[in-house]
C-alpha cells in the first residue's frame, strides 16, 4: 500500500560525521525501506545502510571524484528511520508489495555542495546531479503532511507533525549529532561561508581530503558557536 498522506513540508539536518559516531547515534532505532517492493518484511538489518555508509564516506576521505553512472551503488544511500514499526503497513501479497506509513518517519540521504552563479553554496540538488560534490547526509521529517482521509490517529486535511510519534526520533537524533559537531564554516576563493552543515572534529579532518574541497580550493576554517 502507499502511505495516505502527501508531505507539503520539510524540516532538514545536514551533517557530517565518521561511520563510527554515525552508528552510535542511530544505535537505538529500526531502518525501514520506503520506496521498494519487500517481501515478508519488517525492518531492514542496520549493517546494511551503516556499511554502505562506511565504504562511501572512505571513498570520500580517499579524494575519490564520485561519477553517478559508475559509484550509484554507494551514493544512493538513503533509509528511512524510525521507532514506531506499527506505523508501518504492507498490503498482503503473493509478489512484492512497498511499505505504506500511517505516520511519517524520519529519511536519511547523501547531500552535497553547488556553488551557484551569485556564490551562494546550495545543498537542495539532488545528489545524483552533483555525486562528485558529495559531502555527507541529510536528515529530514515532515513539518507539515495532508492526509488524503480520515484515519484512525488523524483527520483528512493538513496535519503539522510537532505531535507525530518519529517527530521526537528526529529531534533526539538531532540533538545527539549537535552534541558532537560545530558549525562547519570554509574558506573558497577568499570568501568565507558559514553553513548549516555539522561536522564532527575527526570528520573535519577528513572532509579537508573530499574532492569537492580539493577541486573547489577550499579550506575548511575553524569552527564557531555551539
Amino acid at each position: 500500500m502507499a502511505s495516505n498522506y502527501f508531505v507539503r513540508s520539510n524540516k532538514k539536518f545536514h551533517f557530517l560525521i565518521t561511520p563510527d559516531e554515525l552508528r552510535t547515534v542511530l544505535s537505538d532505532v529500526h531502518f525501514v525501506v520506503d520506496n521498494t517492493g519487500v517481501r515478508g518484511y519488517t525492518e531492514s538489518d542496520p549493517s546494511v545502510f551503516l556499511n554502505k555508509y562506511e565504504e562511501l564516506y572512505k571513498r570520500l576521505a580517499n579524494g575519490d571524484k564520485l561519477i553517478w553512472e559508475y559509484d550509484y551503488a554507494i551514493i544512493n544511500l538513503s533509509t528511512g528511520i524510525t521507532r514506531f514499526l506499527e506505523n508501518i503497513q504492507y498490503t498482503p501479497s503473493t509478489g512484492l508489495s512497498i511499505p505504506g506509513f500511517i505516520e511519517p518517519r524520519a529519511d536519511i540521504e547523501p547531500f552535497g555542495f553547488f556553488m551557484m552563479k551569485n556564490g551562494q553554496l546550495s545543498t537542495a540538488f539532488y545528489i545524483g546531479q552533483i555525486a562528485e560534490n558529495t559531502i555527507g547526509l541529510r536528515l529530514c521529517f515532515p513539518s507539515k503532511v495532508e492526509y488524503e482521509v480520515t484515519t484512525d490517529k488523524h483527520q483528512a486535511g493538513i496535519v503539522m507533525c510537532d505531535d507525530l510519534d518519529d517527530n521526537k526520533t528526529y529531534q533526539e537524533i538531532v540533538e545527539r549529532i549537535k552534541a558532537i559537531t560545530k558549525p562547519l564554516n570554509l574558506m573558497i576563493q577568499n570568501k568565507k561561508y558559514r553553513t548549516a552543515v555539522r561536522v564532527s572534529e575527526q570528520a573535519k579532518r577528513d572532509l579537508a581530503s573530499f574532492y569537492f574541497c580539493k577541486s573547489s580550493g577550499s579550506a575548511v576554517m575553524g569552527q564557531y558557536g555551539k
